[in-house]
């Protein structure tokens, strides 16, 4: 049979299996799970018993499930383990002291935590990522489909002719130097596909059996190793999104040569049939909201029509013209007006405010031992205090019930834990409280007592650790802020006094805030903790000594310049957009220094300020500071 015909026949099949597959998670199945049997499943008892459930992610194929650079989880994955999770505690099979925890994976050792019975320390209830379902192997079970994909070629446009003669009846006449090479993951099922597929045509290919991963595939690639790469069309996809940024029109998908079809699943243990159940239930029951994941992450949008694209382009056009006039008359009105930095108080009771917000603002700027003074530290909290009382900005209340600032003589150790005990009774009072705790000074870590330690004003020298305030003594504080939405940024290893603080114990070392502490501060309900650098990097100061690098993007994104132009609230994610991105960026321009902002998120994304005006930002060029 002409290989034309075959792959008519397999894009029939194809067709009818998405369509069997978004119709096999149907409400025509039995549901007969609920939480008096849950108590049956192994994983179930164990996650009672462990207050955990264990899953496992691929790091490394996005969409579907990747971690992005700065350590977060991404992709179609995280989210289903999300909806995976409110379901469990909506079905009453876990409660609320139970949490899906989320390890990281590689395709070498896929499945490997996952068989049972374990022959890992680490047990896993299940795991998620580029895994197609295939006949059960020893130990493990696979899940309902969730998704139909198809495994194609990626391949090098300057090659293409050698690819030709598959879509042709004529045989190859290739030599034995210029056969097509075809990279794929060694440890995936991508050559028994090839196999099946290509049967007597193998001999005129070279089959490249790649180590390691994606990224291993993708070097293969862009080295010529390989004329095309073989994987299912989800990876490939974004793998031709990658290298168009490096090299544009290089690379193409033959959508027209489909080696095989791929159905996605979950990978569970084989032992526990009511866990299986409970997670196929789950699919039935979540369907719709399932398909709408697979829409966001997976499936490819339709391309613009032509009259879709002039009409984008004409669009674009007007609005790139009334940006301009705008921006002339807004400059106009700022030399008419002598714009001056100051920021007036919200006094128009119609405009609206941000009415739940609180904020706690520490700087400890001057320090009664000299070498350890910061005084850009104030500046930081006085510019961040400013952008958060803005009526046109932020829009917190103006008001010492709403936002308070600690610096120098007033930043002691007492002052601190008073001012965190003022907003625990804000909460209490307000149930529906967003607070801010912003600590900018140095922070130190003994290693004797293998405790972090915060330096206020008051410190001794002689005596750092009962003059510090620990970190136990300030998580011990915010824990009884009772609060919904509690953001913490600590901004505590800064470049600047480290190497004249001569007093200092040896064994005391400014590091930033260990990730240790960080999960200790951000145990609890809605809570979220920042710090401006981590590892053994240092928090560097702007080259004019105005501010911080990391405040002043902090600042920037209060303003909005993490949101879309019809967002009205800045929210964690949008701080975390910006800042991710252009704290690295300002500490290699400006102080020619590594400097990458750390994330512990253990809320639901929430707003922490209006956003009610945007003003265009100035950037400033410098060297390194002192």
């Amino acid at each position: 049979m002409p290989l034309s015909k075959i792959m008519n026949i397999k894009h029939l099949f194809f067709t009818t299996l998405t369509g069997v597959t978004l119709l096999l998670i149907p409400s025509a199945v039995a549901q007969t799970s609920s939480a008096s049997s849950s108590t049956s499943s192994r994983i179930i008892r164990e996650a009672i018993a462990t207050k955990r459930i264990n899953w496992g992610l691929r790091q490394d194929s996005p969409p579907i499930s990747f971690k992005d650079p700065i350590g977060g989880w991404e992709g179609f994955c995280t989210n289903l383990t999300d909806l995976l999770d409110k379901y469990l505690r909506e079905k009453q099979f876990i409660n609320n002291d139970i949490n899906i925890v989320r390890y990281p994976i590689s395709i070498q050792d896929r499945f490997k935590k996952t068989r049972y019975p374990y022959q890992d320390s680490l047990h896993l209830a299940g795991e998620c990522g580029s895994d197609s379902i295939r006949k059960n192997e020893t130990g493990i079970t696979f899940s309902h489909v969730f998704y139909a994909t198809k495994t194609l070629l990626l391949i090098r446009k300057t090659e293409e002719a050698k690819f030709s003669f598959l879509k042709t009846n004529s045989l190859p006449n290739f030599s034995s130097n210029s056969k097509p090479k075809i990279g794929v993951i060694n440890t995936s099922i991508t050559p028994d596909r090839l196999q099946s597929f290509f049967n007597s045509l193998l001999s005129e290919m070279e089959i490249v059996n790649i180590q390691g991963g994606r990224s291993q595939l993708i070097d293969a690639l862009v080295d010529k190793r390989v004329d095309a790469v073989a994987s299912d069309e989800i990876i490939l996809r974004r793998i031709l999104k990658e290298l168009d940024l490096e090299t544009p029109n290089e690379f193409y998908i033959d959508s027209e040569l489909v080696i095989s079809y791929e159905t996605y699943g979950l990978i569970l243990p084989s032992d526990d049939s009511k866990w299986v159940q409970i997670i196929n239930d789950f699919f039935i029951n979540k369907k719709y909201d399932i398909q709408l994941l697979t829409q966001q992450y997976i499936i490819p949008p339709s391309p613009p029509s032509l009259f879709t694209k002039k009409l984008i382009f004409i669009l674009l056009m007007i609005i790139a013209t009334l940006s301009g006039l705008s921006w002339v008359g807004y400059m106009y009105w700022v030399r008419r007006q002598n714009f001056r930095s100051e920021i007036k108080p919200n006094l128009d009771p119609k405009t609206p405010i941000f009415a739940n917000g609180y904020a706690l603002l520490i700087g400890v700027g001057e320090s009664d031992y000299q070498p350890l003074s910061l005084p850009v530290t104030v500046k930081d909290i006085q510019a961040l205090h400013q952008v958060l009382v803005d009526p046109n900005f932020c829009a917190y209340p103006n008001n010492r019930q709403h936002i308070r600032l600690l610096h120098d003589q007033e930043a002691t150790r007492s002052k601190i834990l008073e001012q965190l005990n003022w907003l625990k009774q804000q909460a209490e009072a307000n149930p529906e409280a967003t607070v801010v705790v912003y600590y900018s000074g140095h922070g130190w870590f003994s290693k004797s007592q293998n405790s972090y330690y915060l330096l206020p004003h008051d410190i001794n020298p002689f005596d750092l650790e009962s003059s510090s305030l620990s970190a136990e003594d300030f998580t011990n504080a915010l824990r009884h802020i009772k609060s919904q939405r509690l953001l913490v940024i600590i901004d505590s290893c800064h470049a600047a006094g480290m190497a004249t603080a001569k007093k200092a114990p040896s064994d005391f070392k400014e590091i930033p805030i260990p990730e240790s502490v960080i999960n200790d501060l951000s145990q609890g309900k809605g809570r979220v903790v920042f710090t401006s650098s981590q590892g053994e990097e240092s928090s560097w100061i702007r080259p004019d000594k105005q501010m911080s690098i990391y405040t002043y993007h902090l600042i920037e994104a209060m303003k909005g310049e993490g949101n879309q132009a019809h967002e009205n609230f800045v929210k964690i994610s949008h701080l975390m957009k910006h800042l991710s991105h252009q704290v690295p960026v300002s500490a290699r321009t400006l102080c020619q220094e590594e400097q990458t902002p750390y994330f512990s998120v253990e809320a639901e994304d929430f707003p922490i300020a209006l956003l009610k005006g945007r003003r265009p930002k100035i950037r400033q060029q410098g060297v390194k500071s002192d």
